[in-house]
């Protein structure tokens, strides 16, 4: 009987899957500072005010007396550059450096800041609803190795033709491109037009002279 009982067991292990957690789970235990809907014109403006919480909580905080959360919400507010986005975030947050979701949606942000660039374990950027005009701005986001999500449409550039090929020529890991899941058809399509582009062709080196 006993026998019976841990062969059971076993099985019952072996049966059991694990499974990776989403993207968007990587901040279910500490909810986002959401700084939203506040008409910043600046990155650093939400320092002066009181992040929003779900139902009325008190956001968490550490005995530094800042926050725990990976993800922060800036988004529908007024701000164009993002140049104090770093020293914001550092005082903001216990570890800035494991940000991994950071909502700009709906701003004034015409270019991509290299500031963006600064947090390895980035993940999910959202960019959509802004006033990035030049395809080229994308480029920057080829240092962010671990970005997976991103958004950038309603800005001028999602008109331009070959847009979403431009950008996952640029940007071959992302998962998810404008709330829309990257497939194997969209990679190769992409890889297509950039080969017919010659968007990421390395330019030929000079032969030395004898």
């Amino acid at each position: 009987m006993l026998a019976e009982i841990i062969l059971s067991a076993i099985m019952t292990s072996k049966g059991k899957r694990k499974t990776a957690p989403a993207i968007d789970s990587a901040n279910d235990l500490v909810p986002p500072l959401d700084y939203s809907f506040f008409s910043l014109t600046t990155s650093a403006d939400a320092l002066d005010e009181e992040s929003r919480s779900p139902r009325g909580q008190k956001p968490k905080k550490t005995e530094t007396g800042k926050s725990p959360a990976k993800c922060v919400r800036i988004n529908n507010n007024n701000i164009a550059e993002l140049d104090d986005l770093d020293l914001t975030l550092e005082k903001m947050l216990e570890r800035p450096e494991d940000v991994s979701w950071l909502d700009l949606s709906f701003n004034e942000i015409v270019k991509i800041d290299p500031v963006l660039t600064h947090y390895d374990n980035l993940q999910i950027l959202y960019l959509h609803g802004n006033g990035i005009a030049d395809l080229r701005e994308v480029d920057k986001l080829a240092a962010c190795k671990g970005l997976k999500k991103l958004t950038l449409h309603g800005n001028p550039i999602d008109a331009i033709k070959g847009y979403r090929h431009y950008v996952l020529s640029k940007l071959p890991d992302l998962r998810v491109l404008d709330f829309s899941n990257v497939t194997k058809a969209d990679r190769a399509t992409a890889n297509c037009w950039s080969n017919m582009n010659g968007i990421n062709k390395k330019p030929k080196k000079k032969k030395e002279e004898d």
